[in-house]
């Protein structure tokens, strides 16, 4: 008879009582999960575009202008010719998914090249109301022709 008055006399038992936060953690590791898998998705595409930009600079300080070289013996860019190739390269090289937010730049100077690009990333969750499902972003990247003069890319 003690120790069943003692049971009944003495606070309950909070053994189970964590049972009500597990829909709060269910919640919270939901957005988590989305929220690093955004991540890791921007993160991939960016890269993939600093990526592309680069191999576009280097293929288009290829393009020497052989007129010019004939002519004065420099060795300077031709800027119809990098542009072209430059565009060519970073279309063919951008990762699956990825789009570009309007026309890729080049400028050409001397014998250095910079190429300018801006692609839009969309995240598969964006759990926040309010936050749009697409970021832009922006990246540049330069070269310069092996034996010029220049020691900077234009404006990069």
């Amino acid at each position: 008879m003690h120790r069943l008055l003692t049971r009944w006399t003495r606070p309950l038992d909070t053994d189970g009582s964590a049972i009500f936060l597990a829909p709060l953690l269910i919640v919270v590791m939901a957005y988590l999960t989305g929220f690093f898998v955004d991540l890791g998705t921007g993160i991939t595409k960016a890269d993939g575009l600093d990526q592309s930009l680069s191999l576009a600079a280097a293929a288009a300080s290829t393009q020497v202008s052989a007129s010019e070289f004939y002519q004065s013996g420099l060795i300077s860019l031709d800027q119809a010719s990098s542009t072209n190739v430059a565009i060519a390269q970073l279309q063919s090289t951008m990762p699956k998914g990825t789009s570009l937010d309007g026309f890729p730049s080049v400028v050409v100077s001397g014998g250095a090249v910079c190429v300018r690009a801006s692609e839009k990333i969309r995240m598969p969750f964006t759990l926040f109301p309010g936050i749009s499902p697409e970021i832009t972003y922006s990246s540049s990247s330069s070269a310069i022709a092996r034996g010029s003069d220049t020691k900077t890319a234009p404006g990069c």
